[in-house]
């Protein structure tokens, strides 16, 4: 099965140079950022909420896509002020 980064689109060619969330892996340099406060995402850090789906590629076929990610306070707070408004 080929590994392609939900970020940049490219090959994930080794092992062990990509992060995983669910189903979406990413490069080390592709690490998505939060959209709201543009933190940067710590792997296995709690409480981030990641959205995305699948997209087509010409030279993959269908391969996973983030739309955008929130960190764990940015995450609260809008679940305080009516989770998924202006998401």
């Amino acid at each position: 099965m080929l590994d392609v980064c939900a970020v940049c689109g490219e090959e994930i060619e080794e092992a062990g140079i990509s992060v995983g969330v669910g189903s979406m892996l990413f490069h080390h340099r592709c690490l998505p950022r939060c959209r709201f406060c543009e933190r940067p995402y710590v792997v296995q850090e709690a409480g981030w909420d990641f959205r995305g789906g699948v997209t087509w590629s010409d030279e993959w076929g269908y391969v996973p896509l983030l739309e955008s990610a929130a960190c764990p306070t940015c995450t609260d707070d809008a679940e305080r002020r009516d989770y998924g408004a202006g998401w």
